[in-house]
Protein backbone atom coordinates (compact mmCIF):
# COMPACT_ATOMS: atom_id res chain seq x y z
CA UNK A 1 0.00 0.00 0.00
CA UNK A 2 1.35 3.44 -0.93
CA UNK A 3 1.33 5.93 1.93
CA UNK A 4 2.22 9.57 2.25
CA UNK A 5 5.19 9.79 4.59
CA UNK A 6 4.63 6.26 5.95
CA UNK A 7 5.64 2.88 4.55
CA UNK A 8 3.92 -0.29 5.81
CA UNK A 9 4.43 -3.91 4.78
CA UNK A 10 1.72 -6.57 4.97
CA UNK A 11 3.85 -8.47 7.47
CA UNK A 12 3.96 -5.46 9.76
CA UNK A 13 0.22 -4.99 9.50
CA UNK A 14 -0.43 -8.62 10.45
CA UNK A 15 1.90 -8.34 13.42
CA UNK A 16 -0.31 -5.63 14.89
CA UNK A 17 -3.01 -8.16 15.74
CA UNK A 18 -2.18 -9.83 19.08
CA UNK A 19 -2.71 -13.57 19.22
CA UNK A 20 -2.28 -14.59 22.86
CA UNK A 21 -4.91 -17.09 23.97
CA UNK A 22 -7.58 -15.79 21.61
CA UNK A 23 -9.16 -18.05 19.01
CA UNK A 24 -11.74 -18.04 16.25
CA UNK A 25 -14.77 -19.98 17.42
CA UNK A 26 -17.45 -21.52 15.22
CA UNK A 27 -20.59 -22.30 17.21
CA UNK A 28 -23.41 -24.59 16.05
CA UNK A 29 -26.55 -22.47 15.72
CA UNK A 30 -28.92 -24.87 13.99
CA UNK A 31 -29.35 -27.55 11.35
CA UNK A 32 -30.20 -27.41 7.67
CA UNK A 33 -31.35 -30.08 5.30
CA UNK A 34 -32.59 -30.85 1.79
CA UNK A 35 -35.00 -33.61 0.78
CA UNK A 36 -34.95 -34.42 -2.94
CA UNK A 37 -35.24 -38.23 -3.14
CA UNK A 38 -38.67 -39.78 -3.55
CA UNK A 39 -39.52 -42.24 -0.80
CA UNK A 40 -40.34 -45.84 -1.68
CA UNK A 41 -43.52 -46.02 -3.76
CA UNK A 42 -43.61 -42.27 -4.32
CA UNK A 43 -45.01 -40.31 -6.01
CA UNK A 44 -48.35 -42.06 -5.72
CA UNK A 45 -49.86 -40.05 -8.59
CA UNK A 46 -48.69 -38.73 -11.94
CA UNK A 47 -50.33 -35.30 -11.58
CA UNK A 48 -47.45 -32.73 -11.50
CA UNK A 49 -49.00 -30.29 -8.99
CA UNK A 50 -49.50 -33.15 -6.50
CA UNK A 51 -45.81 -34.10 -6.58
CA UNK A 52 -42.68 -32.60 -5.03
CA UNK A 53 -39.33 -31.65 -6.54
CA UNK A 54 -37.49 -30.50 -3.43
CA UNK A 55 -38.02 -29.64 0.22
CA UNK A 56 -35.75 -27.73 2.62
CA UNK A 57 -35.69 -26.96 6.34
CA UNK A 58 -33.39 -24.71 8.37
CA UNK A 59 -33.55 -24.55 12.16
CA UNK A 60 -32.12 -21.67 14.19
CA UNK A 61 -31.35 -21.60 17.90
CA UNK A 62 -30.60 -17.86 17.83
CA UNK A 63 -34.14 -16.64 17.14
CA UNK A 64 -35.93 -20.03 17.34
CA UNK A 65 -37.46 -19.43 13.92
CA UNK A 66 -37.49 -22.42 11.58
CA UNK A 67 -37.69 -21.76 7.85
CA UNK A 68 -38.97 -24.29 5.33
CA UNK A 69 -39.67 -24.51 1.61
CA UNK A 70 -41.27 -27.05 -0.74
CA UNK A 71 -41.19 -26.94 -4.53
CA UNK A 72 -44.10 -28.59 -6.38
CA UNK A 73 -43.86 -30.34 -9.72
CA UNK A 74 -46.37 -27.99 -11.35
CA UNK A 75 -48.80 -25.12 -10.89
CA UNK A 76 -51.83 -25.74 -8.68
CA UNK A 77 -55.05 -25.42 -10.70
CA UNK A 78 -57.56 -22.73 -9.67
CA UNK A 79 -59.84 -23.93 -6.89
CA UNK A 80 -57.42 -26.64 -5.71
CA UNK A 81 -55.36 -26.54 -2.50
CA UNK A 82 -52.47 -28.53 -1.14
CA UNK A 83 -50.97 -29.18 2.28
CA UNK A 84 -47.28 -29.61 3.05
CA UNK A 85 -45.70 -31.33 6.06
CA UNK A 86 -42.03 -31.15 7.04
CA UNK A 87 -40.77 -33.79 9.49
CA UNK A 88 -37.22 -33.48 10.84
CA UNK A 89 -35.97 -36.50 12.72
CA UNK A 90 -33.07 -38.69 13.77
CA UNK A 91 -31.81 -41.35 11.42
CA UNK A 92 -31.80 -44.92 12.71
CA UNK A 93 -31.29 -48.21 10.85
CA UNK A 94 -35.04 -48.69 10.86
CA UNK A 95 -35.69 -45.25 9.39
CA UNK A 96 -36.13 -41.57 10.26
CA UNK A 97 -37.54 -41.20 13.78
CA UNK A 98 -39.66 -37.99 13.83
CA UNK A 99 -38.80 -35.24 16.30
CA UNK A 100 -41.76 -33.01 15.36
CA UNK A 101 -43.91 -32.08 12.38
CA UNK A 102 -44.56 -28.71 10.80
CA UNK A 103 -47.69 -28.52 8.65
CA UNK A 104 -48.94 -25.81 6.31
CA UNK A 105 -52.54 -26.50 5.38
CA UNK A 106 -54.10 -24.94 2.28
CA UNK A 107 -50.61 -23.76 1.41
CA UNK A 108 -50.14 -20.59 -0.60
CA UNK A 109 -48.10 -21.49 -3.67
CA UNK A 110 -45.92 -18.82 -5.31
CA UNK A 111 -45.61 -18.30 -9.05
CA UNK A 112 -42.51 -20.53 -9.11
CA UNK A 113 -44.55 -23.39 -7.54
CA UNK A 114 -42.81 -22.94 -4.16
CA UNK A 115 -44.31 -22.91 -0.67
CA UNK A 116 -42.25 -20.98 1.92
CA UNK A 117 -43.01 -20.69 5.64
CA UNK A 118 -41.45 -19.52 8.89
CA UNK A 119 -42.44 -20.99 12.26
CA UNK A 120 -41.44 -19.96 15.76
CA UNK A 121 -40.52 -23.00 17.85
CA UNK A 122 -40.92 -22.32 21.56
CA UNK A 123 -37.62 -22.69 23.48
CA UNK A 124 -37.74 -25.83 25.59
CA UNK A 125 -40.03 -27.61 23.13
CA UNK A 126 -37.76 -30.65 23.35
CA UNK A 127 -37.64 -32.15 26.88
CA UNK A 128 -34.12 -33.47 26.25
CA UNK A 129 -31.10 -31.38 27.28
CA UNK A 130 -29.38 -30.55 25.07
CA UNK A 131 -32.08 -30.58 22.41
CA UNK A 132 -31.58 -33.38 19.86
CA UNK A 133 -30.05 -32.45 16.53
CA UNK A 134 -32.07 -33.62 13.52
CA UNK A 135 -30.15 -35.76 11.05
CA UNK A 136 -32.88 -36.66 8.54
CA UNK A 137 -35.82 -34.92 6.86
CA UNK A 138 -39.09 -35.99 5.29
CA UNK A 139 -41.36 -33.68 3.32
CA UNK A 140 -44.75 -34.80 2.00
CA UNK A 141 -47.61 -33.21 0.06
CA UNK A 142 -51.24 -34.11 0.51
CA UNK A 143 -54.63 -33.20 -0.90
CA UNK A 144 -57.72 -34.05 1.10
CA UNK A 145 -56.50 -36.86 3.36
CA UNK A 146 -54.24 -38.47 0.76
CA UNK A 147 -50.46 -38.23 0.66
CA UNK A 148 -49.51 -38.04 -3.01
CA UNK A 149 -45.72 -37.68 -2.70
CA UNK A 150 -42.95 -37.79 -0.11
CA UNK A 151 -39.30 -36.78 -0.30
CA UNK A 152 -36.51 -37.88 2.03
CA UNK A 153 -33.12 -36.37 2.74
CA UNK A 154 -30.56 -35.58 5.43
CA UNK A 155 -29.91 -32.71 7.84
CA UNK A 156 -26.61 -31.52 9.25
CA UNK A 157 -25.57 -28.85 11.77
CA UNK A 158 -24.28 -25.47 10.59
CA UNK A 159 -22.18 -22.94 12.45
CA UNK A 160 -21.64 -19.21 12.77
CA UNK A 161 -18.54 -17.53 14.14
CA UNK A 162 -19.02 -16.25 17.69
CA UNK A 163 -17.34 -13.28 19.29
CA UNK A 164 -17.27 -9.51 19.40
CA UNK A 165 -16.77 -7.26 16.39
CA UNK A 166 -15.99 -3.55 16.15
CA UNK A 167 -16.48 -1.86 12.78
CA UNK A 168 -16.91 1.72 11.50
CA UNK A 169 -19.65 2.66 9.06
CA UNK A 170 -17.23 3.58 6.31
CA UNK A 171 -13.60 4.17 5.50
CA UNK A 172 -12.20 6.11 8.45
CA UNK A 173 -11.30 9.71 7.66
CA UNK A 174 -9.47 11.64 10.35
CA UNK A 175 -7.86 15.05 10.65
CA UNK A 176 -4.07 14.85 10.51
CA UNK A 177 -2.29 16.10 13.59
CA UNK A 178 -5.20 15.83 16.01
CA UNK A 179 -7.63 13.34 17.54
CA UNK A 180 -10.86 12.66 15.64
CA UNK A 181 -13.94 11.02 17.22
CA UNK A 182 -15.32 8.20 15.04
CA UNK A 183 -18.59 6.30 15.47
CA UNK A 184 -18.10 2.53 15.66
CA UNK A 185 -20.64 -0.30 15.78
CA UNK A 186 -19.88 -3.08 18.28
CA UNK A 187 -21.69 -6.40 17.83
CA UNK A 188 -21.69 -9.55 19.96
CA UNK A 189 -22.22 -12.33 17.44
CA UNK A 190 -24.10 -15.54 18.39
CA UNK A 191 -23.79 -15.16 22.18
CA UNK A 192 -24.15 -12.44 24.76
CA UNK A 193 -21.23 -11.03 26.71
CA UNK A 194 -20.77 -8.99 29.87
CA UNK A 195 -18.06 -6.82 28.35
CA UNK A 196 -16.11 -6.12 25.17
CA UNK A 197 -12.59 -4.69 25.09
CA UNK A 198 -11.40 -3.00 21.91
CA UNK A 199 -7.87 -2.01 20.93
CA UNK A 200 -6.33 -0.70 17.74
CA UNK A 201 -2.98 0.43 16.39
CA UNK A 202 -1.21 0.94 13.09
CA UNK A 203 1.61 2.79 11.34
CA UNK A 204 1.22 6.48 12.06
CA UNK A 205 -2.19 6.08 13.67
CA UNK A 206 -3.43 5.30 17.15
CA UNK A 207 -6.75 4.54 18.81
CA UNK A 208 -7.53 4.85 22.48
CA UNK A 209 -8.62 1.53 24.06
CA UNK A 210 -12.36 1.09 24.60
CA UNK A 211 -14.41 -0.93 27.09
CA UNK A 212 -18.01 -1.77 26.16
CA UNK A 213 -20.71 -3.96 27.61
CA UNK A 214 -22.87 -5.80 28.28
CA UNK A 215 -24.35 -6.91 24.94
CA UNK A 216 -27.00 -9.52 24.16
CA UNK A 217 -26.56 -12.20 21.52
CA UNK A 218 -26.33 -10.58 18.05
CA UNK A 219 -26.99 -7.16 19.56
CA UNK A 220 -25.21 -4.07 18.21
CA UNK A 221 -24.63 -0.70 19.82
CA UNK A 222 -22.67 2.39 18.83
CA UNK A 223 -19.57 3.62 20.66
CA UNK A 224 -17.17 6.48 20.07
CA UNK A 225 -13.56 5.67 19.17
CA UNK A 226 -10.91 8.37 19.32
CA UNK A 227 -8.33 8.05 16.56
CA UNK A 228 -5.26 10.21 16.04
CA UNK A 229 -2.77 10.44 13.16
CA UNK A 230 0.62 12.13 13.24
CA UNK A 231 0.37 13.46 9.71
CA UNK A 232 -1.14 13.03 6.27
CA UNK A 233 -1.26 9.32 5.42
CA UNK A 234 -3.13 6.44 3.82
CA UNK A 235 -2.76 3.68 6.38
CA UNK A 236 -4.49 0.85 8.22
CA UNK A 237 -5.60 0.37 11.80
CA UNK A 238 -5.51 -3.23 13.06
CA UNK A 239 -8.42 -3.63 15.49
CA UNK A 240 -9.13 -6.38 18.01
CA UNK A 241 -12.43 -6.86 19.89
CA UNK A 242 -12.53 -9.39 22.73
CA UNK A 243 -15.59 -10.78 24.50
CA UNK A 244 -15.73 -12.75 27.78
CA UNK A 245 -14.18 -15.81 26.08
CA UNK A 246 -11.49 -13.90 24.19
CA UNK A 247 -12.63 -14.87 20.70
CA UNK A 248 -10.64 -13.35 17.83
CA UNK A 249 -13.16 -14.36 15.14
CA UNK A 250 -13.64 -10.80 13.90
CA UNK A 251 -10.21 -9.21 14.14
CA UNK A 252 -9.87 -6.89 11.18
CA UNK A 253 -8.08 -3.87 9.74
CA UNK A 254 -9.70 -0.55 8.93
CA UNK A 255 -8.58 1.73 6.13
CA UNK A 256 -7.66 5.11 7.56
CA UNK A 257 -7.16 8.27 5.52
CA UNK A 258 -5.58 11.14 7.45
CA UNK A 259 -5.89 14.51 5.74
CA UNK A 260 -5.31 18.14 6.55
CA UNK A 261 -8.76 19.34 7.59
CA UNK A 262 -9.24 22.90 8.74
CA UNK A 263 -10.49 23.09 12.31
CA UNK A 264 -13.76 24.98 11.89
CA UNK A 265 -17.41 24.86 12.76
CA UNK A 266 -20.01 24.81 9.99
CA UNK A 267 -21.99 27.94 9.23
CA UNK A 268 -25.38 28.21 10.96
CA UNK A 269 -28.31 27.10 8.82
CA UNK A 270 -30.21 24.10 7.49
CA UNK A 271 -28.31 21.08 6.15
CA UNK A 272 -29.43 18.03 4.18
CA UNK A 273 -27.90 15.23 2.14
CA UNK A 274 -28.44 15.04 -1.62
CA UNK A 275 -31.30 12.56 -1.30
CA UNK A 276 -33.07 14.64 1.34
CA UNK A 277 -33.33 11.67 3.70
CA UNK A 278 -31.12 13.21 6.40
CA UNK A 279 -31.51 16.70 7.79
CA UNK A 280 -30.41 18.88 10.67
CA UNK A 281 -29.93 22.51 11.62
CA UNK A 282 -26.82 24.21 12.97
CA UNK A 283 -27.78 26.91 15.46
CA UNK A 284 -26.06 30.24 16.09
CA UNK A 285 -24.55 28.79 19.28
CA UNK A 286 -22.97 25.88 17.35
CA UNK A 287 -25.42 23.13 18.21
CA UNK A 288 -26.70 20.50 15.78
CA UNK A 289 -30.49 20.51 16.25
CA UNK A 290 -32.95 17.77 15.22
CA UNK A 291 -30.55 15.48 13.43
CA UNK A 292 -33.02 13.10 11.79
CA UNK A 293 -33.31 10.51 9.05
CA UNK A 294 -36.23 9.08 7.09
CA UNK A 295 -34.32 6.14 5.62
CA UNK A 296 -34.06 3.78 8.60
CA UNK A 297 -33.79 0.26 7.23
CA UNK A 298 -33.96 -2.05 10.23
CA UNK A 299 -34.81 -5.66 9.35
CA UNK A 300 -37.70 -6.99 11.40
CA UNK A 301 -38.84 -3.47 12.36
CA UNK A 302 -41.40 -1.10 10.81
CA UNK A 303 -39.41 1.95 11.93
CA UNK A 304 -38.74 4.23 8.96
CA UNK A 305 -37.53 7.39 10.67
CA UNK A 306 -35.42 8.34 13.67
CA UNK A 307 -34.31 11.55 15.40
CA UNK A 308 -31.29 12.01 17.62
CA UNK A 309 -32.92 12.84 20.99
CA UNK A 310 -30.79 15.83 22.07
CA UNK A 311 -28.85 18.70 20.58
CA UNK A 312 -25.21 17.98 19.75
CA UNK A 313 -22.66 20.67 20.53
CA UNK A 314 -19.92 21.15 17.96
CA UNK A 315 -16.47 21.95 19.41
CA UNK A 316 -14.15 24.49 17.82
CA UNK A 317 -12.60 21.91 15.49
CA UNK A 318 -16.05 21.04 14.11
CA UNK A 319 -15.79 17.28 14.70
CA UNK A 320 -17.75 15.22 17.21
CA UNK A 321 -19.39 11.84 17.79
CA UNK A 322 -22.10 11.11 20.33
CA UNK A 323 -24.13 8.16 21.57
CA UNK A 324 -27.53 8.17 23.31
CA UNK A 325 -29.72 5.46 24.81
CA UNK A 326 -33.53 5.59 24.88
CA UNK A 327 -34.83 2.56 26.75
CA UNK A 328 -33.72 -0.43 24.67
CA UNK A 329 -32.83 1.77 21.67
CA UNK A 330 -29.39 3.11 20.86
CA UNK A 331 -28.67 6.09 18.63
CA UNK A 332 -25.32 7.41 17.48
CA UNK A 333 -24.17 10.43 15.48
CA UNK A 334 -20.83 11.30 13.91
CA UNK A 335 -20.17 14.75 12.43
CA UNK A 336 -17.08 16.28 10.83
CA UNK A 337 -16.91 19.68 9.19
CA UNK A 338 -14.97 19.35 5.95
CA UNK A 339 -15.81 22.84 4.65
CA UNK A 340 -17.69 25.73 6.17
CA UNK A 341 -20.88 24.57 4.43
CA UNK A 342 -20.30 20.77 4.24
CA UNK A 343 -20.57 18.21 7.03
CA UNK A 344 -19.72 14.52 6.62
CA UNK A 345 -20.92 11.88 9.07
CA UNK A 346 -23.01 8.86 9.96
CA UNK A 347 -26.20 8.10 11.88
CA UNK A 348 -26.84 4.86 13.80
CA UNK A 349 -30.17 3.46 15.01
CA UNK A 350 -30.44 0.12 16.80
CA UNK A 351 -32.63 -2.08 18.99
CA UNK A 352 -31.82 -5.44 20.65
CA UNK A 353 -32.89 -7.25 17.47
CA UNK A 354 -31.79 -5.01 14.59
CA UNK A 355 -29.69 -2.02 13.58
CA UNK A 356 -29.43 0.50 10.75
CA UNK A 357 -26.54 2.74 9.79
CA UNK A 358 -26.58 5.62 7.31
CA UNK A 359 -23.56 7.57 6.09
CA UNK A 360 -24.04 11.03 4.62
CA UNK A 361 -22.54 14.22 3.23
CA UNK A 362 -24.78 17.15 4.18
CA UNK A 363 -24.60 20.56 2.55
CA UNK A 364 -25.94 23.89 3.75
CA UNK A 365 -29.32 24.74 2.19
CA UNK A 366 -29.76 28.17 3.71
Amino acid sequence: MRMRGIVMSLVAAAALVPVGGAHAEPVVVGAEGVASTHDVGMPAVAVPWRTLVKGTLTTNTLDNVWRATATLGGAVPPGETVGITWTPGRQWPAGCEPLLTITEQAATVAADNTVSIERYIEPGYFPETPAPEPTCLKVHIWTGNTVSDQLVGSMAPYSHLAGAEARPAHVVRVAAGRTTPVLVRVTSHVRGTSAVSIAGSGPGVRMKDLAVGPLGANQSRPVVARISARGVADTELAVTARDDLGSDSFDTSWEVFARQVEAQRPLPGRYANREGTLRFRVSEDNNVVRLRTTSVLCEGSNVTKATYPVEIHLPRNGATARVAQLGVKWLGAELMTVRSNVVRGSFFYGTPSCSSWETFVARRKG
